[in-house]
């Protein structure tokens, strides 16, 4: 951790030095460190690590291949409840065949009811009767809420059908007429996969693989010497519940290796010959070691160069933006590199020229208000926001978090944009909305996305035309004074609707909230013209009523420990 911290103050060139060393450091470390272990295991101990470790891939590709089809499963059974029947049956039937188009190892899913009946589903063809008799659809009703597995059967959803498959079941609550009924979900999954994925690993010569569900009944074998529960490499399968062991099968030394597959509760055993096994994970370890080290070497090039293609202009922006805090608004910057880069740069001195122009015509026109509307921009583009916005772009470039900082700075150059809107004080609510999502975007990278945020939009408010820069001080101040991550992710939400004529803006967010006393003592400081913490809430609510007078509002309210919600109440004025 205190190296860690030390990187936040070296120079860009220091940070990329050291960790150039440390990466090779670690990589000789465990290339040596490997070396020494290969040469000092004994050939059954290599044999039972890397029987292990195939069994393991193994595991992990039929996990993640089930994941994959319960995740499905569930959204159907999410999707079903949540819709119900009521009118949104053919809705349903396009949901279950969508699900059969994307997932083509999935070739029927239906929703049956208690008595085995179809309720919806991907086919239309009829199915089957006497479906409730069937154990897939028993072992639902008597486990509810769980994933139950068949074992591979022909197809007998349909009356008739050649397609052996693995039948999926588990109950699902839905709504028929506003009424609450249970329904068995039926996913039929093609073998095909199953068998695939059984061959995707290289147990070597005689080596084989088996599979058994929880009744050691056997589903699936890659050897013909095994097509039923009586060979031998059931038998010992049966014998050891999980771990590994030696074997002996037809005069061929074998190491077992069992491991249970999460969700369906199966037992996946591999037999690997170990007289075969020495050589080739000597052969793949040298090949491993020769690719590690290409590939670092390629990986300390390419990520120093793209260290510095980034860094080194954000680097000069920095600079730069210390001269512009000292008053010099006449310099412009130059920035060569990412094209988000070279946006970045233009959009910049954009900026600042219109920082400029805007400060000249403030000593011309009207003060109080121009002065007013000045501070709201000048406090939104902030140099040491900026500055704090970069800072993190580079901690993050130095880190390798290249997506993170293309985010970044395409926020952070839309930001901008809106931020100058050509001058305009008011713009399209549409884009003040656009605004306060980039600001969130940039603050959810820079504090490590400790707060989500939400936008609860009537889509008709976007073409109303309002005061530029109202929200983002809202939500600076919920970042800041609202949000609580110290036991939970802390969360914003950002709402406009119409009511009576007006138009709403909310703020909202879920920590410490407010009392009473606190909301009077923040109304006093943002209504009456002195010195306080709230500048930014009192220059949005000042503006309010510049612009609007008494036809607006600035709404506080807030429940201790629950939320808080800052509410702004404008006339509608349409573009």
């Amino acid at each position: 951790m205190k190296l860690i911290r030390k990187f936040k103050n070296y120079s860009i060139r220091q940070a990329i030095l050291v960790s150039t060393v440390l990466i090779i450091s670690i990589a000789m470390s465990i290339v040596t460190i490997g070396n020494y272990i290969n040469f000092n295991s004994t050939t059954t101990d290599l044999v039972e690590n890397t029987s292990k470790e195939l069994n393991k891939q193994i595991i992990l590709n039929y996990e993640s291949y089930i994941s994959s089809v319960v995740e499905t499963a569930n959204y159907i059974a999410a999707i079903t409840t949540e819709y119900g029947l009521d009118d949104n049956t053919e809705e349903l039937n396009s949901v279950y065949e969508q699900a059969t188009d994307l997932q083509t190892d999935i070739t029927s899913i239906f929703l049956l009811d208690i008595y085995g009946n179809r309720v919806v589903g991907s086919d239309t063809d009829s199915i089957a009767v006497g479906l409730r008799h069937k154990s897939w659809f028993k072992d639902a009703l008597i486990n509810e809420s769980i994933f139950h597995f068949s074992s591979p059967h022909i197809q007998d959803v349909f009356e008739s059908s050649d397609k052996e498959v693995i039948t999926i079941t588990t109950t699902v609550d839905y709504y028929d007429n506003l009424t609450k009924k249970t329904g068995v979900l039926v996913v039929d999954l093609l073998i095909d996969n199953i068998v695939e994925l059984s061959t995707a690993t290289n147990l070597g010569e005689n080596g084989h693989l088996i599979i058994l569900n929880d009744d050691d009944t056997l589903i699936y074998s890659s050897t013909e010497k095994c097509i039923d529960n009586s060979c031998p490499s059931v038998t010992l399968v049966e014998q050891l519940i999980i771990g590994g062991d030696h074997v002996n099968i037809d005069g061929t030394s074998m190491y077992l290796s069992v491991n249970t597959l999460k969700n369906t509760r199966w037992r996946i055993a591999t037999f690997v010959n170990t007289e075969l096994l020495a050589e080739t994970r000597s052969n793949t370890i040298l090949f491993s070691a020769i690719i590690i080290a290409v590939t670092l070497f390629i990986t300390i090039i390419v990520s120093s160069t793209i260290s510095k293609r980034i860094s080194t202009p954000l680097q000069k922006l920095m600079n730069h933006m210390q001269k512009i805090q000292k008053g010099n608004l006449y310099k412009r910057i130059e920035l060569e590199g990412q094209i988000e880069v070279v946006v970045l740069a233009d959009r910049f001195n954009i900026m600042i020229d219109e920082i400029r122009d805007l400060m000249e015509t403030v000593l011309r026109e009207q003060k109080d208000k121009r002065k007013t509307e000045f501070i709201a921009l000048q406090t939104q583009i902030n140099p040491h926001f900026l500055y704090n916005t970069l800072d993190s772009i580079i901690y993050l470039s130095e880190h390798k978090q290249n997506e993170k900082v293309i985010q970044m700075v395409s926020a952070l150059s839309k930001f901008f944009r809106i931020s100058i809107s050509r001058g305009k004080n008011i713009i399209l609510l549409k884009e003040e909305l656009e605004h306060a999502r980039n600001y969130l975007l940039i603050q959810q990278i820079r504090y490590n996305e400790k707060f989500k945020f939400e936008f609860q939009v009537d889509e008709n408010t976007h073409q109303y035309k309002v005061v530029k820069l109202l929200l983002q001080p809202l939500i600076e101040n919920a970042i800041y004074h609202g949000i609580n991550t110290e036991y939970n992710e802390g969360i914003i939400i950002i709402r406009s609707y119409v009511s009576n004529e007006k138009l709403y803006l909310e703020v909202e967010d879920d920590g410490y909230g407010i009392t009473e006393e606190g909301i009077n003592e923040l109304y006093d400081q943002i209504k009456i013209e002195k010195k306080s913490k709230s500048v930014g809430l009192r220059n949005v609510y000042q503006r309010l009523k510049l612009y609007y007078g008494e036809d607006s509002d600035f709404i506080i309210e807030s429940e201790l420990d629950t939320k808080t919600i800052f509410r702004l109440e404008i006339p509608i004025e349409r573009a």
